[in-house]
């Protein structure tokens, strides 16, 4: 079977009752010979759940702040976050990488990354 590594999109927060997406993040994706799915996606070290919050720290964190202190954010650092999920549907909105036979090194290398980020901030 042909692998895959792909980019999907996230909603990242929304309008409140109304549903206005206000962004997005990207997922990476990854489709191994096994037909498992793996992703790697960037999540905030202090996730925000509340969407008034969340509103909240992303008007201070966009607007407010100016960038000089990169210390400010509420929602602190941003690291990687792998997993693997059951939901292999290349029918929602996505952009192809890489498609090939064995694609685990480059994988790999982007999980690598991945640790690197969160080990160095």
């Amino acid at each position: 079977m042909s692998e895959k590594i792909f980019l999907t999109y996230t909603n990242a927060t929304a309008v409140p009752y109304q549903g206005s997406v206000l962004g997005r993040h990207i997922v990476l994706n990854y489709i191994d010979s096994n037909s498992v799915h793996h992703t790697l996606q960037g999540v905030p070290e202090k996730p925000i759940d509340h969407n008034l919050s969340k509103l909240g720290a992303s008007i201070h964190e966009e607007v407010l702040s100016d960038g000089a202190n990169n210390t400010d954010s509420r929602f602190k650092r941003l690291r990687a976050k792998a997993g693997i999920v059951s939901d292999v549907s290349l029918n929602q909105p996505h952009t192809m990488v890489a498609e090939g036979d064995d694609l685990s090194s480059r994988w790999a290398l982007m999980r690598d990354f991945g640790d690197e980020v969160n080990s160095t901030g």
